[in-house]
């Protein structure tokens, strides 16, 4: 292992190489790393399985420490399809913590639009609802927390680079690394803004109460960057992005020479209202807009639509590659689209006895 020194406990803080041992976990290589900590391939010899370690970066504060744990403890409480799953906490040598996750072969929202540009329509949306399955779950469920439990968390940093798509076509929401409960400020010290400034909801960039529709519109800004390839609020400094955000000022979907469903420059305008009060009230609210675009420029399931994408992105139909004619399948949406919310595959239920228990309403998709 190498080691550097940590000028914040003055102890020596060693980060792992390929080839060192954790535990039972032989380190294999990096696979990214954050402002705090770095996250590992790791192979389990006796499990013979492969999983995701994050460790703490050398030079951590106290409050990244703090944060870490909190992250763990959250996660631990989880258990949904669309969020990386945690399997357990160790030390290394010196006493700096790890996490042992789930290792996600895919790809993040950041590396697709980096390789390829903007994403279809298709894929855009079917990615956008299923961070909306993961968020509604967060927002509503009980977490016990050094020993009192809250009602709901913000995950307060969704951003391209905290979502995942699998070589399966699978979604995963990561990095609960400043994620808190909705009526409390875990980790805040005096005015500091957490989270990646440029998707951050103008409340939270004001340093200004949040609730969980601060996450919806980082969201709509990530749906925004997928489907033009562009970011929303692309301004270089923080003077000027504060400007710009605090006061809405986005180009529009239209304003990109691309053809967009009128319904979904309307979903990523609403998500992204200045005031709270004006967006979605919830993740639900959100995804039953999404899916309702969905069905109008495609006819297979979400999951399949990513699938077939991840396998080869040009099987996936762009939306803006149609004829400027309005097709037969817009003017029915058009003419009845009321009735096209009702194919909406959500339904409220319990979706376990814990789950039950605790009153927590969960998502289901119904095929």
């Amino acid at each position: 292992m190498s080691g550097v020194v940590n000028p914040y406990n003055e102890q020596l803080t060693v980060m792992p190489v390929a080839g060192d041992k954790l535990g039972p976990y032989i380190i294999q290589g990096p696979i990214g790393e954050g402002g705090s900590a770095a996250v590992f391939k790791v192979w389990h010899e006796e499990l013979e399985t492969v999983r995701a370690v994050k460790v703490l970066k050398h030079g951590y504060k106290s409050d990244a420490r703090e944060r870490f744990f909190t992250e763990a403890k959250i996660l631990a409480d989880i258990r949904h399809p669309n969020i990386v799953e945690i399997f357990d906490l160790g030390y290394m040598e010196r006493g700096e913590p790890y996490l042992v996750l789930e290792y996600v072969e895919g790809t993040s929202i950041k590396e697709l639009i980096g390789s390829g540009g903007r994403l279809p329509v298709a894929v855009a949306l079917s990615i956008a609802y299923c961070v909306c399955q993961a968020l509604h779950y967060a927002h509503l469920k009980n977490y016990t927390l050094y020993g009192k439990v809250y009602k709901g968390l913000i995950h307060r940093d969704i951003k391209p680079e905290n979502v995942l798509v699998s070589k399966g076509g699978g979604v995963k929401l990561m990095d609960f690394g400043i994620a808190r409960p909705s009526e409390v400020s875990l980790h805040t010290v005096g005015a500091k803004v957490m989270g990646t400034l440029v998707y951050l909801s103008p409340e939270q960039l004001n340093g200004g109460p949040l609730d969980h529709r601060s996450d919806i519109f980082s969201l709509g800004t990530v749906l925004y960057e997928m489907v033009t390839g562009a970011r929303a609020y692309p301004q270089k400094t923080l003077a000027e992005l504060v400007q710009k955000k605090t006061a809405g000022q986005y180009k529009p979907l239209s304003s990109h020479g691309l053809k967009f469903p009128s319904r979904l420059e309307q979903v990523v305008d609403k998500a992204m209202r200045i005031d709270p009060q004006e967006r979605y009230a919830g993740a639900a609210e959100l995804a039953y807009a999404i899916y309702a675009v969905l069905r109008e420029v495609s006819d297979l399931p979400y999951s399949d639509i990513l699938a077939s994408y991840m396998r080869d992105p040009k099987s996936i139909f762009d939306w803006n590659d149609q004829p400027k004619e309005v097709t037969k399948q817009e003017n029915e949406s058009s003419d009845n689209k009321d009735q096209g919310l009702g194919k909406l595959p959500w339904i409220i239920a319990a979706a376990a006895a814990g789950i039950a228990a605790a009153g927590i309403a969960v998502l289901m998709f119904i095929r």
